[in-house]
C-alpha cells in the first residue's frame, strides 16, 4: 500500500469518486475495503442501526501521524498517484479516495490509529462542517 497523500492537481481535475455513500451498508462496506487494502487480516464491525453508529477495528498496518493529518480531506488517497494507476489494475479494492471525506459530510468521524512498529498511536476527529 502506498502512502496517503493528496492527488496531483491534474489528476483531481479528471478523477471524481465513483462512490456515493447513501446508506449505512455502503459506509460499512467502504470502511471494510479500507481495512483490507491496509493489509488487515482481522476486521471487526460494531454498529447500532438505530443511532447510525459504526465502528470498524482492524489489525492493518495503521496510519502514520503525517498521513493522519491529511486523512479526510478531498482528493487524498493512498491508492492512486497518477491517472495511469486507474488502468494498471491493482490488487486492492480500487479507487476510494474520498470515502472518509464523504462520510464526514454527514457524520462525525473519529479515527484512532497506531502505525505498525511505532510506539504511539494517534486520534483524529472530523466534524460535519
Amino acid at each position: 500500500m502506498g502512502s496517503i497523500k493528496p492527488l496531483p492537481e491534474a489528476v483531481r481535475a479528471i478523477v471524481r469518486s465513483a462512490s456515493i455513500l447513501f446508506d449505512l451498508t455502503r459506509v460499512v462496506e467502504e470502511l471494510i475495503f479500507n481495512s483490507l487494502d491496509d493489509d488487515a487480516s482481522k476486521v471487526s464491525v460494531f454498529l447500532s442501526v438505530g443511532s447510525g453508529y459504526v465502528k470498524v477495528v482492524d489489525d492493518g498496518s495503521g496510519i502514520s501521524r503525517d498521513e493522519l493529518v491529511l486523512l479526510g480531506e478531498r482528493y487524498v488517497t493512498s491508492k492512486l498517484s497518477h491517472l495511469n494507476d486507474l488502468d494498471a489494475g491493482s490488487s486492492g479494492f480500487g479507487f476510494r479516495g474520498e470515502t472518509l471525506a464523504s462520510i464526514s459530510d454527514v457524520a462525525l468521524v473519529e479515527i484512532v490509529t497506531k502505525a505498525y512498529g511505532r510506539p504511539n498511536g494517534y486520534r483524529k476527529v472530523i466534524k460535519v462542517s
